[in-house]
């Protein structure tokens, strides 16, 4: 196992039984080799399914029948703009903890021979991953998302998400891998016109306070302007930056609900596990 996918599986783990199951497409089914249970053959039965002691015991012919799995195309979209450089409340990059998100859903993907692609990018354009299986391609994917920040123009994943819209027409499961973005009329439209065709799942990398950053001379990634400065020591300004962010936020998870796309909010790579297994049981519960 490549770097990216060790440190991975070192934070998330392997045991990913479970994880992704459900939704509203079932692009490919194939049986395990877990039986179920037996049941009575009936014409068009395979015939090399029927337990023959079985069936003697009984005086009936009786098929085995096998647990159904069901296989997906998962494409990530991930944002790899300026703003995914800025820290989380625990210090850490964004865009390594955005890593971490989407090296997860790659590993989860391993377990269940689904296919995997990638789209990311910024304000400039996306860059596109085809869909293909394996560990070699999980490992590549992770290896050229984290290459993408040398060079960063602005955020903009509304931008990334339109090439998906417009370049993939099939059904896929969506993890959409991004900061949290503002609400505006570009994002709600192309989010409507995913949400119609696709399955979506939205794990959001948390921001660190301004109102902390300020406190340490930081700035604005974005846009290179010093962050509050003297006044992130203001009582004033914490509580109305946090009725601000609670709005904010507020409108995001209101527009996301509306559409059905399951959401998580995560702070650390700590949290790893227990975000993306948040994330990925609600769309089981969903299937």
């Amino acid at each position: 196992m490549g770097k990216h996918l060790t440190r991975v599986r070192s934070l998330f783990g392997g045991d990913t039984r479970g994880m992704l199951d459900g939704g509203r497409h079932a692009l490919l089914h194939t049986r395990t080799l877990e039986f179920d249970e037996l049941r009575p053959y009936v014409p068009g039965d395979d015939v090399r399914d029927i337990d023959w002691k079985a069936s003697a015991r009984s005086g009936d012919v009786l098929i085995k029948r096998f647990v159904s799995e069901k296989h997906h195309k998962v494409l990530l979209v991930a944002d790899t703009g300026r703003d995914m450089t800025a820290l989380t409340p625990s210090g850490e990059a964004k865009c390594d903890v955005a890593g971490l998100i989407a090296g997860a859903i790659g590993l989860i993907t391993l377990g269940r021979s689904d296919e995997i692609g990638m789209v990311f990018g910024d304000s400039r354009g996306s860059v596109n991953i085809r869909l293909r299986r394996g560990e070699t391609h999980v490992e590549s994917m992770l290896h050229r998302y984290h290459d993408a920040g040398s060079e960063r123009a602005a955020s903009d994943i509304t931008c990334q998400l339109h090439y998906v819209a417009t370049h993939y027409r099939h059904p896929l499961l969506i993890v959409v891998v991004s900061d949290e973005p503002d609400v505006d009329e570009r994002l709600a439209d192309v989010v409507s016109r995913l949400s119609g065709r696709h399955d979506l799942l939205w794990a959001m990398v948390a921001d660190r306070a301004p109102t902390e950053v300020g406190r340490h001379g930081g700035y604005d990634v974005g846009t290179g302007r010093p962050v509050l400065a003297t006044a992130a020591a203001d009582p004033r300004v914490i509580a109305a930056y946090e009725r601000a962010e609670h709005r904010r936020r507020q409108r995001l998870a209101e527009m996301l609900t509306e559409h059905a796309i399951p959401h998580v909010r995560v702070a650390s790579s700590t949290e790893l596990r227990s975000r993306v297994g948040e994330l990925t049981r609600v769309r089981s519960r969903a299937g």
